[in-house]
Parts: C-alpha cells; structure tokens; sequence
C-alpha cells in the first residue's frame, strides 16, 4: 500500500512538473491557436518583380510568464498559388498574459511580374506563425486571413 501510494504520488509530481514548463496553458490546449489574430495585410507587387507584404497582427500571450516576440514567418497566396515563403526575426516583449500589436513589412521579389496597369481582384490568403520565446522554450501561435485584394501586378501563378 505504502508504495502504492509513493507511485501515485510521483506520477502527481511528475504531472505538476510538465505543467510548470515555461510558456506552458494548462487547461487549455488550443490557446495558442487563437493568440494571433490578423488585423489587416496588404499586398503590393510592382512590374519589376519587387513587392511588400505588410503584415498588422495583434499577438496575446496566454501564458502567465512573459514572452519574447521572436519571429514571424509566412507563406502568401494569390489565387491559391504559392508565390512567396519567408521568415523575420523580431525581438518584442509581450507582458505575461498580455498582448500586443506587431507590424511586419515582409519584402518580396520575383523574376518577372505580369498584369496591366489596370488592378484585378484577386484572391490572396497569408498563414504562418509567431514564434513565442518563454526562456529557452519558444511555441509557435499561427495564424491565417484571406482577403479579396485589388492587384495590378502579380509574379507569375505557375507555382504550386
């Protein structure tokens, strides 16, 4: 009975020691999910092949000790092809439970641009994620909005 009770009591004590890691939500497995919203994004492609994601987030963190903004990265869209990937670094604190804005300009490049002078609505998604440093633990909290944009110049949709 006596090591019955010491089993019992040190899988407790393991359990309490896995839900004390840094970063960590007990009783809410999905939290990160929901801790980055996008605000807005713009999209803006020029005939040379040079362009600018802007990117407007608000981050929430919702564990109870505080956080490093570490980095962003993206993968955008236009419709439904894949013509930019990238990753930025950052470095914000984001107060225990807190939250926060975060603006990215993503700088875009491709070979070539086709369109015309005149814009044409275009479907354009971006996804990716905020990295969440907690000491030396980071989490990942994604994210996703799409939008129905007016583009003049876009790289070729020949991707995947």
């Amino acid at each position: 009975m006596r090591s019955r009770r010491a089993v019992i009591l040190g899988l407790l004590g393991g359990g309490l020691a896995v839900s004390g890691c840094l970063g960590s939500v007990p009783f809410r497995p999905r939290a990160y999910e929901d801790a980055v919203r996008v605000v807005g994004f713009q999209v803006d492609f020029r005939q040379d092949g040079t362009g600018v994601l802007d990117l407007d987030l608000a981050v929430t963190n919702p564990a109870s000790d505080a956080a490093t903004l570490a980095a962003v990265d993206f993968t955008l869209r236009v419709d439904g092809r894949r013509v930019a990937v990238g990753t930025q670094q950052v470095a914000a604190p984001l107060a225990a439970d807190g939250s926060a804005p975060l603006r990215v300009l993503f700088p875009l490049a491709s070979a070539r641009a086709t369109g015309g002078p005149e814009p044409v609505p275009r479907r354009v998604q971006v996804e990716g994620g905020v990295v969440l440093r907690f000491g030396g633990t980071e989490r990942r909290a994604p994210f996703r909005s799409e939008r129905v944009l007016p583009l003049a110049w876009v790289p070729p949709l020949d991707g995947d």
